[in-house]
């Protein structure tokens, strides 16, 4: 019950990209929204600290703050580094419409992480609500993120504008998601009953925001899935422009520090060194729950141990991956900039 709902809006989506997008970027895109809730885990102290300073006896505020500072902020910022750094960079990304499907399978990568632990702690009752609610959420608002992210990668002017949307339509939309359940949960926290005529607002919000979400995304991908029938070329015109990709300058000497420094704004190769080291503390941490479960014999603690395993062969192919694009890169520049000679 906690993976099915993510593995079924991940295919309805990946099956309605009329260019298929390679398996392999997928998964990485899919490991990457996972291992954001290690990120999220490591701001949470932080964010904690900004939420003590709400008034304690409001249930709306309460609610709000943890809406936007527990849940929107840093979850949609996450990802969209993740689709901004990772995503836009690959060479499979070469239409607006992939926006959509990488934005939607970083999303359920970070909804599905934490669909198991909320359900491994609510159970049966918790995997029910989260599949019809919380896990279909986080699949709009990651298309919604997409849509945005991919128009900018293929625009000629206002990207900017662009990208700022991708960040600030899914905060809005989530936190307003969020905002009901979180005030009723403060109010029965602080012990506050929440009057009749405010609860029934609070529903008919919930529900509006879920309805908009649907049509919004429903509307977008109408609109990219009519752009691929009309029979245009996957970029669909439009001037694509790598990000961070800039021309090497052989004239000019560098040193090794420096020539490595710019193959790590050129190259994609840093990136993987970077998934790697991430893959390595999602090993870490599958060891550590497998250690808190007791027993070897426990399946969850089995779970674990095979959770590690799996981010230990994959961060070892991304270091593998990573080294080679870095070597390569600059034994060219070398002989470009011995030529230059």
């Amino acid at each position: 019950m906690a993976l099915v709902p993510s593995a079924v809006l991940l295919w309805l989506f990946v099956s309605s990209d009329k260019y298929p997008e390679p398996a392999g970027a997928l998964i990485s895109s899919f490991l990457l929204g996972v291992l954001i809730v290690l990120c999220i885990y490591l701001v949470y102290p932080f964010l904690s600290l900004v939420e003590s300073a709400l008034p304690p006896d409001n249930p709306y505020l309460l609610g709000l703050g943890h809406a936007l500072l527990m849940a929107a902020i840093p979850e949609e910022c996450f990802k969209l580094i993740v689709l901004r750094r990772y995503c836009v960079n690959l060479r499979a990304f070469d239409e607006p419409m992939d926006g959509i499907v990488y934005g939607v399978t970083v999303s359920l990568g970070f909804a599905t992480a934490e669909n198991l632990l909320f359900v491994m702690e609510g159970g049966m009752g918790v995997a029910v609500g989260r599949a019809f609610l919380a896990v279909p959420c986080h699949a709009l608002v990651g298309a919604i993120m997409g849509y945005y992210v991919g128009r900018a990668a293929f625009a000629r002017k206002e990207r900017t504008a662009l990208y700022l949307k991708a960040l600030l339509l899914p905060i809005l939309f989530h936190a307003l998601y969020d905002f009901p359940p979180m005030s009723f949960r403060m109010a029965e926290r602080i012990g506050t009953a929440i009057p009749g005529p405010t609860a029934i607002g609070l529903n008919v919000l919930f529900g509006a925001v879920i309805f908009v979400m649907v049509r919004y995304v429903a509307s977008i991908t109408r609109r990219m899935k009519a752009q691929q029938r009309e029979g245009k070329s996957p970029g669909f015109g439009f001037s694509r422009v790598m990000a961070a990709r800039v021309r090497v300058d052989h004239e000019l000497r560098r040193s090794r520090l420096k020539r490595w420094m710019k193959a790590y704004r050129e190259e994609s190769g840093p990136m993987d060194l970077l998934f790697a080291a991430l893959c390595l503390m999602g090993v870490f941490c599958a060891l550590a729950g497998a250690a808190r479960m007791g027993s070897p014999g426990d399946p969850l603690s089995r779970l674990s141990l095979a959770a590690a395993v799996f981010f230990f062969v994959y961060g070892i192919g991304f270091a593998a991956r990573g080294m080679g694009k870095l070597t390569a890169r600059m034994v060219r520049e070398r002989k470009g900039t011995d030529g230059s000679r």
